[in-house]
């Protein structure tokens, strides 16, 4: 038997029958520039993703943008999401006015056509809006991409203030703060605040950090004692004064060279494959010998939330300088970090006093 392929006249073919979206976005265009304005739709990426699955349920060709797969079908394109899930992420997808529900009495999703007038109900999740304000969202992705690139900017301004301060005044309390300050999510007004409080940075004359990343500082006095830097004829603040700025009255203005703090720290210089010359290579050196001390990584992340990366890192050099005087120096460093003690605890006071004890030594 002989099958023969019939098909109808080009003329006699209905236009209507197969409808098609060319002048639609792609499911992939969609989801492309709503993940780029995420940050301005307030819209997380497991949300976005709930979106793509119900765009993977609409045909390519179409007469509408209603999306009638149960839950059971879009928990299974999202890996598994719960119905709880599905409906929180469709009700924050409203929220943003990128969906629309339309529920049946019986909350079931399906369509239902009258042949003799050719109307339709159509009862599921709803996704005109999202085509409706592709160009918006568009825009939105722009202007999200310009303050994406217009904050990594300043961040990279700000490393560059950092280098310069501290080549000017060492290890200073609005380094040290700023350094704190860039492990969060900052907004350009937070990093021009901070800007505020460094030596200021070029923009258009090239910004050469790298030379500078160095904070080891020509003094007057010898690497055993700490001089100010003054750069302005004004008076110099009181400690009482640069405490305010800080986070606890406890930390002062103090300046350490890095050279100083190798020649006091010799047990923790002895362990450096490499001179230290730069702050990452102070902070990096200390993360390394923290495990050979007793200190666990639970801990000395959280001696770095409450100190910063600095001043955990110069605690862990001049611990492991007083070794011969501490018995359990893991246990020792979660109670001045953390425990009972750290109320009390000033990195930058232990190291002076090992400093003054390795001047006397020398004497």
């Amino acid at each position: 038997m002989r099958f023969q392929h019939i098909t109808a006249p080009l003329g006699s073919r209905s236009a209507k029958a197969l409808p098609t979206t060319h002048g639609q976005p792609d499911r992939f265009s969609l989801i492309e520039v709503v993940r780029k304005a995420s940050p301005a739709l307030g819209l997380k990426a497991p949300i976005i993703a709930t979106l793509d699955a119900l765009l993977s349920c609409l045909p390519p060709k179409r007469s509408h943008n209603f999306v009638f797969a149960s839950n059971a079908t879009i928990a299974f394109k999202r890996n598994g999401i719960s119905d709880r899930t599905i409906r929180r992420h469709v009700a924050l997808l409203a929220e943003a006015g990128l969906l629309a529900r339309s529920d049946s009495p019986n909350r079931k999703r399906f369509s239902k056509s009258d042949m003799s007038t050719g109307s339709v109900l159509r009862f599921g999740f709803d996704l005109s809006p999202l085509f409706k304000s592709y160009d918006q969202i568009c825009a939105m992705a722009e202007d999200c991409a310009r303050e994406a690139s217009h904050i990594s900017f300043l961040r990279t301004k700000v490393r560059c203030a950092i280098a310069r301060t501290m080549a000017l005044d060492g290890l200073s309390i609005d380094a040290e703060s700023a350094l704190r300050t860039l492990r969060r999510k900052l907004s350009a007004e937070e990093l021009n605040s901070i800007l505020d409080n460094l030596v200021p940075v070029e923009e258009n004359q090239g910004m050469d950090c790298g030379a500078e990343m160095s904070i080891e500082v020509e003094m007057s006095a010898t690497d055993g004692q700490n001089v100010r830097h003054h750069h302005s004829s004004k008076k110099e603040p009181i400690d009482s004064d640069v405490a305010e700025k800080t986070e606890g009255p406890q930390l002062q203005h103090h300046q350490v060279s890095i050279g100083s703090l190798v020649n006091t720290c010799k047990e923790a210089a002895s362990y450096l494959q490499r001179p230290a010359e730069s702050l990452s290579d102070v902070i990096g050196h200390a993360r390394t010998l923290a495990p050979m001390m007793g200190i666990d990584s639970t801990t000395y992340r959280a001696a770095e939330d409450r100190l910063g990366d600095l001043r955990t890192a110069v605690t862990v050099w001049g611990l492991l300088q007083m070794q011969g005087r501490i018995r359990q120096l893991g246990a020792y460093f979660r109670a001045i970090t953390t425990g009972k003690r750290s109320t009390a605890f000033d990195p930058w006071a232990m190291i002076n006093t090992l400093v003054k004890q390795n001047m006397l030594q020398r004497c």
